[in-house]
Order: C-alpha cells, then structure tokens, then sequence
C-alpha cells in the first residue's frame, strides 16, 4: 500500500503544481463502510504534507455529520444507522460550500468519535493555508438530493473497490471491537451495512479514478 500512496501523492502534487490558479482543490474519496476511505485518505494526507513540509492538505470527513444518537431515537432511525438517510447532508454540503467561498478563514469541522459513537462539533480546523481538501465519505456520489450536488462540488472523485467479503469481515471486527456482541454484530451487517455497500457500489461508475488497494 506504502507504494500506491507515494505514486498518488506523486499524481495529486504534479496536478496541483500545473493548476493554473492557487485556487482551492477538492479530492473526494468514497467506496463502501470499511473500504479503507478514511485510511487512504490520512496516509495521503502525512504524504503530501512530509513531501511539501507544509500543511497543503486537510481532510474532512463525511462522519462527522452522522446525526447525534439522541436524535436518531427520536426519529426511531438508531438501527439504521450509518443509512444516508442518518446523516445531516445538508450541513455537510454547506460546509463544503462555505470551503470554496471562504478559502482565507479558518473554518471548523466535526468529527466523529467512534469510542462515544457520537459526532464532537468543531474538532478539526482547516486552515487557509490547506489548499488540497481530501473530502472522504460513502455518499459521495449518491444520486439523491443533496448528496448528488457533492461531485459538482470536487474537482475529483475517487472509488475504492473493496470485494465485500473483505467488506463484511472489517466490519464486523469494527462493529465487536465498539462493543457489540458478535450477534449483534451480525445483525447490524446485514440490515444495515452490506445494503448499504450495495448501494454505493452502483455508484462507482460516476467516479474519476477507481481505486484498488492491496490493503
């Protein structure tokens, strides 16, 4: 894998060293829950910014606009989550938006904290300073509104394809080392997780570059 993000850092430098402006450049990464998204997306992140020793880039992850778990009780939506549908879109699509108009502000971000399972406000900061942002989330390319008004938003957009069998397997091991009982964990998978992966596969033909990863 280390060779595989030394070309694409390599790849994505050269892009940005030919841009004819200073202008901000976008780089979304999607692919199924468990892909490697959030890996590939912070190992490219360490890469570029060791080669340029600067902070050039930043990433903003789509996890953070997971709705709040008492939220999602209220709206009975806490067995589906991780579904588009539990995530707050329109908040995530705005703050792209405000990163395109405001690119000289320091501007918040949320994360999300998989120990509390829970989003946390204002946990990463991106800096006027970061050109390159590295949006990384499975919805990227979903064709629903306001989902699909994100590719308009990226200069590019990235698919990782990950068989799901090796998607399932991550996934459970995530779901158990979060604390759920390997029944549990089962469950969620299959009612939630792997219909989810099906749905965002059938996007994988929108993207620029597709991804294979050894792992």
């Amino acid at each position: 894998m280390k060779n595989e993000i030394d070309k694409l850092a390599v790849e994505l430098l050269e892009t940005l060293s030919n841009s004819p402006d200073r202008n901000r450049y976008f780089l979304g990464i999607t692919g199924c829950p468990a892909a490697g998204k959030s890996v590939l997306a912070e190992n490219i992140t360490d890469e570029i910014n060791s080669r340029t020793g600067d902070d050039l880039a930043a990433v903003v992850p789509m996890d953070g606009f997971h709705l709040p778990n008492s939220v999602l009780k209220e709206r009975g939506l806490i067995k589906s989550k991780g579904a588009s549908e539990t995530f707050d879109a329109d908040s995530f699509v705005k703050l792209i938006d405000r990163l395109h108009e405001f690119p000289d502000q320091s501007i918040m971000c949320p994360a999300y904290d998989r120990r509390a399972h829970d989003p946390v406000e204002n946990a990463i900061t991106i800096q006027p300073g970061n050109r390159l942002i590295i949006v990384e989330g499975n919805y990227l390319l979903l064709n629903a509104s306001p989902w699909n008004t994100i590719h308009t938003k990226m200069n590019e957009v990235w698919y990782i394809d990950a068989p799901l069998q090796t998607v399932k397997e991550r996934l459970l091991h995530r779901h158990i080392s979060g604390g759920a009982s390997k029944g549990e964990a089962e469950r969620k998978v299959a009612s939630v997780d792997l219909p989810n992966a099906e749905l965002i596969k059938k996007t994988c033909s929108l993207a620029d570059k597709i991804i294979y990863l050894d792992n």
